[in-house]
């Protein structure tokens, strides 16, 4: 979400929760009558006319409550949405974390033996680093994903998005036996 968005989204969000106030302060009489129309007045005077009206107000009001705080707050996905910026020759080139992810992910599963697999990419001061967090098929030494994921995440990475890596990290999270693979990978014997 842009910074216009964002602003446009405080407003509205401050607009209703004042309406809301407004209105539930009128129902139990914290807001005088005299401040509205004859046609309200009549409304509020009655308390059961006036319960639909109130429990709109209560859901706008905890709606517009949750977007006025979340237009303050940047989230996860704005941070992968920044990627990462590179100088080029001809100017800037941003490329997402998400873009990264993606290229990771494909190389990842490419290696002999990675079964199931989650990408993580981030981008600190030290350089940029991706975790792998995988499930192999138990038939392969361990050393040997392991190594060859770092090493063909790293040079994938490095060759299509052109961004340095600094660091993979690999974590084998689970060993899947012949009982706990799905039925279309199980070997039959």
């Amino acid at each position: 979400m842009n910074l216009f968005d964002r602003f446009i989204l405080t407003i509205y969000s401050l607009a209703l929760i004042v309406v809301s106030i407004f209105t539930i302060g009128l129902f139990f009489g914290l807001v005088p009558l005299q401040l509205v129309q004859e046609p309200l007045v009549s409304l509020y005077g009655n308390p059961m006319g006036a319960l639909p009206y109130i429990i709109v107000a209560l859901i706008f009001l905890i709606i517009s409550v949750r977007f006025f705080i979340g237009s303050f707050v940047f989230g996860k996905t704005t941070k992968q949405e920044r990627g990462i910026r590179q100088r080029g020759e001809f100017g800037d080139v941003t490329i997402s974390m998400v873009t990264i992810q993606t290229i990771a992910e494909r190389a990842a599963r490419k290696v002999k033996g990675v079964r199931d697999l989650k990408t993580y990419v981030k981008s600190l001061e030290s350089g940029n680093l991706i975790e792998l967090r995988v499930s192999i098929d138990g038939e392969t030494p361990i050393p040997d994903i392991t190594q060859k994921l770092q090493a063909d995440v790293k040079t994938t990475v490095e060759a299509i998005a052109g961004v340095e890596i600094t660091e993979v990290r690999v974590t084998v999270a689970e060993v899947l036996t012949q009982e706990n693979l799905p039925l279309r990978t199980r070997r039959i014997e």
